[in-house]
């Protein structure tokens, strides 16, 4: 048993096979978590709890699964939502004024 405390970012996979940032874990779907932990064998369980204190007498499973692999490269890309007038346009790139 192996035990450690991490912050995992959560994914879906989209068309263009990225990896997009989710704010919030999808109700009744799956996602993909992305975290730092010890080194452990793909199509390992593993279960997840929320919080755990001293002085809660019980506790509450937030997530479980398998560990799918090993990729110290992984690369979760987020939406970014700009709010303002464009002026200046190119192929790909905008900058936005206010």
């Amino acid at each position: 048993w192996r035990r450690f405390q991490s912050m995992p970012i959560y994914a879906l996979e989209d068309q263009n096979e990225r990896q997009r940032m989710l704010k919030y874990t999808p109700e009744h779907m799956h996602c993909h978590a992305t975290m730092w932990g010890p080194v452990t064998a793909p199509n390992t369980g593993f279960v997840a709890f929320q919080d755990i204190r001293s002085r809660q007498s019980g506790f509450r499973i937030c997530a479980s699964g398998v560990l799918l692999e090993i990729d110290h490269t992984s690369k979760v890309v987020k939406k970014l939502k700009l709010v303002g007038e464009p002026y200046k346009i190119f192929k790909n790139t905008c900058f936005i004024k206010n």
